[in-house]
């Protein structure tokens, strides 16, 4: 956690606070940040637009080296944000790609507008700039079916299937106490049910070959308890231990099975009204400037930052595809700006 001199100098104490002792006023930043910085309310901060992930991955990140040449691999979630991030990162790196999403509304009770047939469209665009190969199949990752026609697709087009990557996920920002029965089952459905159905599908393909990776794009909220929306906690720790208990069973077989856990990441599911106003005080509601938000969410990350980006996830999910990983197999990876320091193992 920084100290105040880590904080933006605009941020007097208000008038109510003036006379606190300045302790007080730590313990109460704390404790917004935990809140507030877990659950991603950021917005208040300079941050440039949700990612397109259209430009060469980061800043002064080193070229591609080729590490998915001749490779090809499905990801869901691909019309946007995590998901289009790693379908440009593999294809960077020389792999064909199936992306699949279900490109409409995934839950009447998310915070985030869905995405669309145009996102989906996108992302094959840039890809195929890219040089590489590109099939949108728009599909539900509730539907095993599905995801094994997907599957199908991609060895027929492709020759075979070298790696999935499991990231389609939804958030229904209320507690345990208001969220509905249903939009307790669409989280746990899309989001844990939805990455086993996406392993189970690859399954025969990469057996059959002895040769596979499966990553699943779980959480910080899957290692760590956060006070709201306990439907997505219980989903991204449920990926965790399917993750692990996959890679033992498949580790016979030739295939590696891996985890990444990210904080919060500029995306759509992230940056929405709804995901503000759930952590917003109810007992004093809209008291909590977006500045001071913002504040307590850089705060909370050591690496002082409010969020990462999707190509930050994307390079760690290119990392355990490429044969460097080859013996890397049962592990959950941290994309967290530092915030996995406070897990007690």
């Amino acid at each position: 956690m920084q100290d105040d001199s880590d904080l933006p100098p605009a941020l007097p104490p208000s008038p109510d606070e003036a006379d606190e002792p300045r302790e007080g006023r730590r313990t109460v930043f704390a404790a917004l940040g935990a809140a507030a910085g877990l659950a991603g309310l950021t917005a208040g901060c300079a941050a440039p637009p949700l990612s397109a992930a259209s430009s060469p991955a980061l800043p002064n990140a080193p070229a591609p080296r080729g590490r998915l040449e001749g490779q090809s691999v499905l990801v869901t979630g691909a019309a946007r944000g995590i998901g289009r991030a790693i379908c440009l990162a593999a294809a960077r790196e020389g792999a064909d790609v199936l992306g699949f999403d279900i490109a409409g509304p995934a839950s009447r009770h998310v915070g985030s507008p869905p995405s669309t047939p145009g996102d989906l469209a996108e992302t094959e665009r840039l890809v195929q700039s890219l040089g590489r190969r590109f099939l949108s199949v728009q599909g539900d990752v509730r539907s095993r079916p599905a995801l094994a026609r997907a599957v199908d697709q991609a060895v027929g087009a492709f020759g075979k299937l070298d790696g999935v990557v499991a990231n389609a996920g939804i958030m229904v920002p209320e507690g345990i106490a208001e969220v509905s029965d249903e939009g307790w089952r669409d989280v746990l459905d899309v989001n844990l049910t939805g990455t086993a159905n996406t392993f189970r599908a690859a399954i025969p393909a990469m057996a059959a070959r002895r040769r596979g990776r499966m990553v699943a794009i779980a959480s910080v909220l899957g290692r760590m308890g956060a006070p709201i929306s306990p439907q997505y906690n219980a989903s991204k720790w449920g990926v965790i231990g399917l993750v692990k208990s996959a890679a033992l069973e498949l580790g016979g077989r030739g295939i590696t099975v891996n985890a990444v856990s990210p904080t919060g990441v500029n995306t759509a599911l992230l940056r929405n009204a709804r995901q503000y106003a759930a952590v917003t005080p109810r007992a004093v509601p809209g008291r909590v400037p977006e500045s001071v938000a913002a504040a307590a969410s850089r705060a909370l990350h050591p690496l002082g930052v409010p969020w990462v980006e999707p190509e930050d996830v994307a390079a760690m999910v290119m990392f355990l595809l490429s044969e460097e990983a080859r013996y890397v197999s049962g592990a959950s990876f941290d994309v967290t700006a530092g915030l996995g320091g406070i897990y007690t193992a």
